[in-house]
């Protein structure tokens, strides 16, 4: 595999079309090739495997995944900077280009050629991973709709802002605990991995980054087989968070109205209980002992 060009030769490149980052997009360059290095091994691909990778921004990464993975799918919404990575690996075989928003399915979904992908993995025996550097801005909407996939991947790797990070991994009855927390560790084993300070992007972003890894568990709830049963779930946690220091006797009722069922029977003492103090699996048996309207 060629080493990349210095960065100022893509500072030219970007300058010939007119390009400028954008803060609302996330535009900020990981320049580190050692952390690039590091990130496609922690994302670890096998030769059969397929990487989705959100955010190709100039290729710097999928170069290292290519190198690992038999398939990687690319993904960049801006023009500009698909057209300058396709030209510098044009060489990669293994690479599938997509431009657009990965946003861009039906309300605001992932678009499908990401759950083709990791349906097509798994029907051929392999893993299918996703690999991102995400805008603060869009990184909750991408993980809740990663999570509702029809199929889910096996693993993720993640750059994402510090403070998410750590909310996604923070345990039960920590401050950083919520929603979000439960939705995702329901699914996966969430670990941050370690921090990306400000210094090693271009433009320098306001805050520290971090590198959170997703490994789908094994054990997670057969209910949550399908798209459609863990995107109810989703709604019903994001509502029993949405008042998390009240007591559940007065949030569990709203949560599965949003659901379209009524809350099962509990114990007073269950009752007296917060949505902060209850670990993913049990949400899950909350959820799951919802009745239908109408019984």
């Amino acid at each position: 595999m060629s080493e990349r060009d210095p960065f100022q030769a893509y500072l030219a490149k970007m300058a010939a079309v007119g390009f400028q980052p954008s803060s609302v997009l996330g535009q900020n360059f990981l320049l580190d090739p050692t952390l690039h290095r590091w990130i496609a091994e922690q994302a670890a691909p096998g030769p059969a495997d397929t990487v989705v990778e959100i955010g190709v921004g100039l290729g710097f990464l999928t170069r290292e995944l290519s190198a690992r993975a038999g398939r990687v799918v690319g993904i960049e919404i801006d023009e500009r900077l698909y057209e300058i990575a396709r030209e510098e690996l044009a060489g990669l075989t293994n690479v599938q280009w997509v431009l657009g928003d990965a946003l861009a399915g039906e309300g605001r979904s992932l678009r499908p050629a990401i759950g083709a992908a990791v349906q097509q993995a798994h029907a051929a025996g392999a893993k299918c991973l996703v690999v991102a550097n995400l805008p603060y801005s869009v990184s909750g909407p991408l993980l809740a709709e990663i999570a509702a996939l029809p199929e889910l991947p096996d693993r993720a790797v993640l750059l994402v802002q510090k403070e998410l990070a750590q909310r996604i991994a923070a345990p039960v009855g920590s401050a950083d605990y919520g929603g979000l927390s439960a939705s995702v560790q329901a699914l996966f084993a969430a670990k941050l991995l370690r921090d990306v300070p400000p210094q090693v992007f271009r433009p320098r972003p306001k805050v520290m980054s971090s590198i959170l890894r997703l490994e789908r568990r094994a054990d997670a709830a057969p209910e949550l087989h399908s798209g459609a049963a863990r995107r109810s779930f989703g709604m019903f946690v994001r509502q029993l968070f949405q008042q998390r220091r009240k007591v559940l006797r007065t949030t569990l009722p709203a949560a599965a109205a949003v659901i379209g069922r009524h809350a099962a029977a509990r114990t007073e003492a269950e009752l007296q209980g917060r949505a902060e103090q209850l670990a993913p699996d049990p949400i899950v048996s909350w959820w799951r002992d919802c009745r239908p309207l109408g019984e």
